[in-house]
């Protein structure tokens, strides 16, 4: 009985931080994303924007044609127009940013274990990120973010499915086999 105990304690404390790491992680993603002004983005823009803004951001700030903004980053670099660092920060960091989906999901929502049940959410939750950058006229609503957004999460989410490596992720956070 006493085991039991200890494992349903070490489960509650285990899945406690999960989700306090998670809600940390979140809210630095809805900064990056909607408020950092060190990116030029501020949610007060739909509050201050005109017609002329509306349709400036729509010209300048959107894309719906797949691949277009990172043959712009790549072409701008090979021109010597663009600092490295800028392309690596934009194609890498949207390709990374939410890779850390792929262990906080499946380790905390227990309904949220096949690729395709993750795919849906990873997908709906760039949408919705894509979505409100277009509301708030912030940042810039892109569908290549989408892509590497989602291709990087689930890129992440391949490699911590492999047997082994769950295992090894299992036994570290919760001292036991996940047999599933």
């Amino acid at each position: 009985m006493k085991s039991k105990v200890i494992k349903l304690d070490r489960l509650f404390v285990v899945k406690s931080i999960l989700v306090c790491l998670f809600l940390l992680y979140t809210l630095m993603i809805i900064d990056f994303t909607l408020i950092n002004d060190n990116f030029g983005r501020s949610i007060s823009n739909i509050f201050l924007a005109d017609s002329k803004q509306v349709n400036e951001y729509f010209a300048n700030k959107t894309n719906i044609i797949p691949f277009a903004t990172v043959k712009l980053f790549i072409n701008a670099f090979k021109e010597g127009s663009l600092k490295p660092y800028i392309v690596l920060e934009n194609i890498f960091g949207n390709f990374f940013v939410f890779m850390p989906f792929a262990f906080f999901v499946p380790n905390i929502f227990a309904r949220i274990n096949s690729a395709v049940k993750f795919l849906l959410l990873i997908s709906l939750t760039v949408i919705f990120i894509e979505v409100l950058q277009i509301v708030f006229l912030t940042g810039s609503a892109d569908i290549d973010d989408f892509i590497l957004n989602v291709g990087g999460a689930m890129a992440a989410y391949g490699i911590l499915n492999f047997s082994k490596v769950k295992y090894a992720i299992n036994k570290f956070l919760f001292g036991e086999r996940d047999e599933t």
